[in-house]
């Protein structure tokens, strides 16, 4: 059911007039519980652009291939705390902003976007890149039991990303044939030195809002020395980016290095095919890092040891000789403090007359 009323926008590019109206592209988005529908129609062609906010699970790769910059993070980390309700949307999509290219569709793990075109193969994504998928088979051992409910759901999630059902058949698969397997890689940097702003007795953002569970709180004495308050399982991790965007201290860096493109079924080479290889490459940006990396901030202790490792440079020492300028210098100075007249002079703030018997003092 469709909160009606909610959101209702028409908006439009206007263009030469046909004999009856004008040629406009429509825009309206609805709303239901769970889901967001964005519609887009242009004369016969229809766009419909859903997000499922119930399979979002706030990595934002989405957000980085997005060409138009239509999708925000959303409050990410209060949903993971579970200070606020999960049903909220973890992104925050500009209905204006969307240009209806599908990228988002096609790089989401979890299967969070959905696209329908009509009228029906008017447009094939067959067409365009994509991102490879998030898992892998050994089908020599596979025996797609169509009687094991982990086989059917194995066969049934197979063709969109689906990185959370990914990681429940891997655990049950019957032959173990089945395993997740990230088109993305790279690496997970935690900020060992900023830790003591960690409290996982409190927070566990990157504990609950991980897909595949990668993310745990060392229990062992061996293990809490290692790692300290958190640990990640690379492993597991796909390196979607949700931890980093949900930890609330900024405590978590992803570091995406590579990422497998799967090109188009069809080998003619259309103009578009550079355009969106060059948007699913984003995932990899810079920019998603500048200015985090991990600094080595040593300790008290670490910088006292550094100093007193580090060679004490030689203070020159005065000869004798200079001592004894010195010493007969200091004797004049500390006569004429001495005079009743100076004093009186210092008193007055006579500093001209001062300056003249020092000066007689030191020639004589």
């Amino acid at each position: 059911m469709f909160i009606e009323g909610l959101i209702n926008i028409t908006s439009g590019l206007k263009s030469e007039k046909t004999q009856d109206n004008e040629d406009i592209i429509e825009k309206c988005l609805e709303v239901d519980p769970n889901q967001l529908f964005l519609n887009w129609k242009f004369k016969e062609v229809k766009k419909k652009l859903t997000y499922d906010i119930t399979k979002c699970i706030g990595c934002s790769l989405c957000k980085l291939v997005c060409p138009v910059e239509a999708i925000e993070l959303g409050p990410i980390s209060d949903i993971a705390q579970e200070k606020i309700d999960k049903s909220n949307p973890k992104l925050l999509i500009d209905h204006e902003k969307c240009c209806y290219c599908m990228l988002c569709v096609i790089v989401c793990p979890n299967d969070a976007f959905h696209d329908n075109i009509e009228p029906r193969g008017h447009i094939s994504f067959d067409e365009f890149p994509s991102i490879e998928k998030f898992y892998k088979i050994d089908s020599e051992n596979c025996i797609e039991d169509q009687e094991n409910e982990t086989c059917q759901r194995c066969l049934d999630v197979r063709e969109r990303n689906n990185i959370v059902e990914y990681y429940k058949i891997a655990k049950e698969c019957p032959t173990n044939c089945f395993s997740i397997d990230s088109p993305i890689e790279g690496e997970i940097i935690i900020k060992k030195n900023m830790l003591h702003k960690c409290s996982p007795e409190n927070c566990k953002t990157c504990v609950n809002i991980c897909p595949v569970e990668s993310f745990y709180i060392p229990e062992s004495a061996e293990e809490v020395l290692k790692y300290g308050k958190i640990a990640c399982n690379e492993k597991e991790c796909f390196y979607c980016g949700a931890c980093e965007n949900s930890c609330p201290d900024d405590l978590i860096i992803i570091k995406r290095k590579k990422i497998q493109i799967r090109n188009p079924k069809k080998s003619e080479p259309y103009p578009w095919i550079e355009g969106w290889v060059k948007n699913i490459k984003e995932v990899l940006r810079k920019a998603l890092i500048e200015g985090k990396e991990q600094v080595d901030i040593p300790s008290i202790e670490e910088h006292i040891k550094k100093i007193r490792a580090s060679k004490i440079e030689e203070i020159p020492q005065l000869s004798e000789e200079d001592k004894q300028k010195l010493k007969e210098l200091n004797g004049k100075i500390q006569s004429l403090l001495q005079s009743s007249k100076i004093r009186y002079w210092i008193k007055d703030k006579k500093v001209d007359n001062i300056l003249k018997e020092l000066k007689k003092k030191i020639q004589n």
